[in-house]
């Protein structure tokens, strides 16, 4: 029985990256930088930081204050979370926790953020361990936020499950020798062949663990 599942938040517990497709979409109009819609796809599962190194990849100074001007952008982009929830996911805690799971949360995303969802959704109780992307040098792909957190839940790899569903999310879970359950994406064709599992719901994870 493995001991701990790790949630990914965008595309699991909330349902948010189209609305952040369309907030960045506002901003790359605002500033006039021309960004299509299929290379938006590409920055499913990363963080801002990333997506403006891909974007400006040779002019740092240039990029540094994009990358400010987004965030200053982002925190006045309000986005109703509780209207994102993924529905399942709540019964689906609530399940593990009565079969003494544990749970965390590993997120690319700003942890200013992930606190928002857990909190607008009421389902921060439930995590023992709350780790963001932005806490280390490299966000997914790189496994170190997965690595980081299996090492402060003084766990191995296979005690663990991992539900995620970008194509990166998942590279940096199977980096970390971590198994992974892929929610499958109502919103992208995502690449998800990488997973050692596909779920449509998150209550499938009763089964796996």
């Amino acid at each position: 029985m493995r001991k701990a599942v790790i949630f990914d938040v965008d595309g699991v517990i909330v349902f948010s990256e189209k609305a952040y497709q369309k907030r960045r979409a506002h901003f790359f109009e605002k500033i006039g930088l021309p960004v299509s819609k299929k290379m938006q796809e590409q920055f499913v599962g990363s963080n801002a930081q990333d997506m403006f190194e891909y974007l400006v990849p040779n002019d740092e100074k240039k990029r540094e204050k994009l990358l400010q001007a987004y965030k200053a952008f982002r925190g006045q982009y309000s986005l109703d979370y509780k209207e994102m929830f993924n529905s399942d996911v709540s019964p689906t805690l609530e399940k593990l926790a009565n079969k003494n799971v544990r749970m965390a949360v590993a997120s690319s995303g700003p942890l200013e953020n992930i606190y928002q969802i857990l909190e607008a959704n009421r389902i921060k109780e439930y995590f023992e361990l709350i780790t963001s992307g932005e806490m280390f040098a490299r966000s997914k792909p790189n496994p170190e936020i997965y690595q980081y957190t299996t090492e402060q839940l003084h766990l191995l790899p296979s005690d663990c499950l991992v539900v995620e569903d970008s194509k990166i999310g998942i590279e940096a879970a199977r980096r970390a020798n971590l198994p992974v359950a892929a929610l499958k994406s109502h919103q992208f064709n995502i690449d998800q062949s990488q997973a050692t599992y596909q779920i449509e719901s998150t209550s499938q994870l009763l089964d796996l663990i």
